[in-house]
């Protein structure tokens, strides 16, 4: 335990005071204070807007957490076995009287708890701007909400401090590690919800094929246009049944991106009677039942996937020869 903790002390010390880190740090944070004056004054021009519409509302604050968040917690996590592999202190530091599982704890904590004051920093700079810039704060719910999605902000930077060390550890070439950290988060941050939408129209065809439908109702009765081509009856229910399966299968294949999972989940937790997430791709006003914890399926996947990529990297890690200077 004591070893544990000086790899743990040791790590935060380097992650506090390296420049990678606080330019990170500082970039996000720049990008949150713009955020609440630009969302407090919006908040402002809506006679019915609520507290909670500084994080989702004009330059979102979920949005920048979603798409920089990754990046600070990449840098963290993507060179930090492979460089001391290369240095060759890794070796030195394992001939001291500690176990190997002490090292990578060690660091995963560290760089957990240096993610939390990302989080946390952020959060509360939010908030205490737009309190006086609003005239009134957040009420006792919107602060339970508040602190659910600081929770869980930390865990979707903690993912990809996991995937980050997972490419540390099975790559040798600290390139390597940050090219595949990098195309990760590319894919899972901007391309993801175009390849789901690729792949659904390939698996279950349907307004593809046409390039493009369009539907009207009458009672009961559904016409489809499709084209110079006119369904009705079973043809155009049967086309409907497909549409629908094609969006369900397209969240489903969303579900692979922890961008999109954390996305749909913060905004799930943040929504008080507002804009809330039905699935992954689409979003509809909130019914005055509305439970915050709805997309919890999402919430579970992303700890499930924290909990994978750590896993194996420290099974790998524990496997791992490891000679002196290597």
């Amino acid at each position: 335990m004591t070893s544990f903790l000086v790899v743990c002390k040791k790590e935060l010390y380097d992650h506090l005071g390296s420049k990678r880190f606080l330019l990170l740090f500082a970039l996000i944070l720049g990008l949150s204070f713009f955020s609440a004056y630009s969302a407090a004054d919006s908040v402002r021009n809506q006679g019915t807007a609520v507290f909670l519409d500084i994080f989702t509302s004009s330059s979102s604050f979920v949005y920048i957490m979603f798409m920089f968040g990754p990046l600070i917690g990449l840098a963290l996590g993507f060179d930090a076995i492979n460089r001391e592999r290369n240095y060759g202190s890794l070796s030195v530091l394992l001939s001291q009287p500690m176990f190997r599982d002490s090292i990578i704890n060690g660091k995963f904590l560290a760089g957990v708890s240096a993610l939390s004051l990302v989080a946390v920093s952020t959060v509360g700079m939010m908030t205490g701007i737009a309190i006086p810039l609003l005239g009134f704060g957040p009420t006792p719910d919107q602060i339970v909400r508040i602190v659910f999605f600081t929770l869980i902000t930390i865990l979707y930077l903690s993912v990809w401090l996991a995937i980050g060390i997972l490419f540390s550890t099975i790559t040798k070439k600290i390139t390597t590690s940050m090219i595949a950290s990098v195309s990760t988060w590319f894919v899972s941050a901007m391309l993801m919800t175009t390849i789901a939408m690729i792949l659904a129209n390939l698996i279950i065809p349907t307004y593809s094929t046409y390039g493009g439908y369009g539907m009207s109702r009458t009672g009961d009765d559904i016409t489809v246009y499709l084209g110079d081509q006119v369904l009705t009856g079973d043809e155009a229910n049967d086309f409907m049944d497909r549409l629908e399966q094609q969006n369900d299968l397209q969240k489903t294949l969303c579900m692979i991106s922890p961008s999109l999972l954390y996305q749909d989940s913060a905004l799930s937790i943040l929504s008080n009677n507002g804009w809330y997430s039905t699935g992954v791709v689409y979003y509809d006003f909130a019914p005055p039942e509305y439970d915050m914890f709805v997309n919890w399926p999402h919430m579970t996947t992303l700890a499930a996937v924290l909990i994978a990529c750590f896993a194996l990297s420290y099974i790998i890690f524990l496997r791992q020869e490891i000679r002196v200077g290597n």
